[in-house]
């Protein structure tokens, strides 16, 4: 696959398939993070907070209240009512995460050893958090690692291919991470011996074979386990074809670059063990003026024309 496609595929939203536990989610509280809480009806209130190793933080006259694993505007939210049972004068308050630029959490999930949530140094890449995960499985593929970022209302998938910088020894050209971002490693598509209970890709791919994909699967990642799509592919033309029980099949036609561009999960559905996914390749009027036997022919017309025109004379 085109290496520069694979990265400019940044539209790809969170419906991808990733179970929900893996979406990328705020920062969250941890003992040892420092607060610093403002009340503007009473200054005398604010102060910084210490997040003690059980997870509270100590308010005047309040008391303990425990804060560990809240996102900061739900320890906002937390604070403000226990403040309000003892001052009902305080109506709102701020909280400010003291050196959270300095901090980097990110989710990695998928082909690697640990799965798990990581705190990396700030300008950590991908590579970075595969390595603080323990590195890959043997099943895992680094072509095209998924970043899933949440920036306000929106999510955004990018893929990655890892194993090129890898490669080229140039670490630099991996995005950085950013606070909340979460990196799944795919599992390697593997080329079945037969098409029975695989998943058969053929058209406009890198490798058309059968292949083998575990549950859950979906259109996309079909596509990617035959090494993706080529420069001729026409993305928005792929079709499923599957089987039906009571014999025949079914065809139906997904419109995959509206899904990279859009996200319109409809798009992206799941693939089942004996589906055919079809890539088209683009018709060019270019490419056929262009072709060898198209040529030949013009030349092979233009000079018959000329032998009659001169034969007349």
């Amino acid at each position: 696959m085109n290496i520069s496609r694979v990265l400019c595929v940044a539209l790809l939203a969170a419906a991808l398939s990733a179970p929900a536990e893996t979406v990328a989610q705020e920062i969250r509280l941890r003992p040892g993070d420092a607060i610093q809480l403002s009340v503007p009806q009473r200054e005398d209130l604010g102060r910084l907070l210490d997040i003690d190793a059980r997870g509270n933080v100590s308010l005047p006259i309040v008391g303990q209240v425990r804060v560990e694993g809240l996102t900061v505007e739900e320890a906002r939210g937390t604070l403000l009512r226990a403040l309000q049972e003892l001052y009902p004068s305080v109506q709102t308050i701020s909280i400010t995460l003291i050196g959270a630029e300095s901090r980097t959490f990110v989710y990695v999930q998928g082909q690697v050893a640990r799965p798990d949530k990581y705190d990396l140094a700030v300008a950590a890449n991908l590579w970075d958090a595969v390595r603080e995960a323990g590195g890959t499985t043997p099943a895992a593929s680094l072509e095209a690692v998924r970043l899933i970022r949440v920036s306000g209302d929106s999510t955004t998938t990018t893929y990655v291919n890892v194993q090129r910088a890898l490669d080229l020894g140039d670490l630099s050209t991996l995005p950085p991470l950013r606070p909340g971002d979460t990196v799944i490693v795919p599992e390697r598509g593997a080329a079945a011996l037969t098409s029975v209970g695989a998943v058969t890709v053929v058209g406009a791919v890198a490798s058309p074979a059968p292949y083998t994909l575990s549950d859950g699967k979906r259109l996309v990642d079909a596509l990617l386990a035959a090494g993706g799509w080529t420069d001729a592919a026409s993305l928005g033309k792929v079709t499923i074809i599957r089987p039906l029980r009571r014999g025949g099949t079914q065809t139906t036609r997904y419109d995959v670059k509206r899904f990279l561009e859009t996200g319109d999960a409809r798009h992206n559905p799941l693939v089942l063990p004996g589906d055919t996914v079809n890539v088209p390749r683009r018709s060019s009027i270019v490419s056929i003026f262009t072709t060898p036997a198209f040529l030949i022919g013009i030349i092979t017309t233009a000079a018959t024309v000329t032998a009659v025109i001169v034969t007349q004379r």
